[in-house]
């Protein structure tokens, strides 16, 4: 694990989307965990201009998403978010954008097949998400105990299906982005505290290859 801090949040959104660029040039077969988190969505507009200019080729990307809200619970879907802010922008193929389903009869069978998908796609390469200010990643809240794989989370905005912990641990690199003072307490929680389940993001720690990209302000703490 490594911590990098920047200035502002700018700057280090610009470090996300070079790290982001940069997996991709290295891999361009690589598969992608996306996050949908709100702070995120500037960098991905960010790369999808450098793919405009001609320095990024998606064609031969996989990417999926972490999370869905399921449809009963949403008036936007979080596949229609990432088509506005990345995929509409980018020469990805439409068939190699993934997200878990948004409504079933039978949850377990879309968590399931979902985490199948990953697997037979050679596991994630880059998993690129946020850290909410209540330290959970993707849609994990903090618990007496997380779950593993991705199951269906209910959110205080609804029910999501999101990719558990092991899902995320599995990634063979990890980008996690916290900027704002909203995040100050709860780094100061991941880096200087206890790994638990209270606090999903401090399980990162034990990534041997995850990337924690921080403004000051997120960083007064740590």
């Amino acid at each position: 694990m490594s911590v990098l801090v920047y200035r502002d949040k700018s700057i280090a959104g610009a470090a996300a989307s070079t790290l982001l660029a940069a997996q991709i040039i290295e891999k361009p077969g690589c598969v992608l965990g996306l996050d949908c988190a709100e702070e995120l969505l500037p960098v991905y507009r960010a790369v999808a201009r450098m793919t405009a200019d001609g320095l990024l080729d998606w064609s031969e990307v996989r990417a999926y998403n972490l999370s869905e809200s399921v449809r009963a619970d949403a008036e936007e879907s979080v596949m229609s978010k990432m088509q506005a802010a990345l995929y509409g922008r980018i020469n990805i193929a439409q068939e190699n954008c993934f997200a878990p389903g948004a409504d079933a009869g039978d949850w377990s069978v879309v968590c399931n097949r979902y985490e199948n998908d990953i697997l037979e796609a050679g596991g994630i390469d880059l998993m690129f998400l946020a850290v909410g200010r209540d330290g959970s990643i993707a849609h994990n809240l903090g618990a007496a105990e997380l779950a593993p794989v991705t199951h269906v989370e209910r959110t205080e905005n609804g029910r999501v299906v999101t990719v558990g912990l092991a899902t995320v641990m599995s990634a063979r690199k990890i980008v996690a982005l916290m900027t704002g003072e909203d995040r100050t307490e709860i780094a100061g929680r991941i880096f200087n505290g206890p790994v638990t389940p209270q606090v999903p993001a401090s399980y990162l720690q034990l990534h041997p290859n995850a990337v924690f990209l921080l403004d000051e302000a997120a960083a007064k703490q740590v």
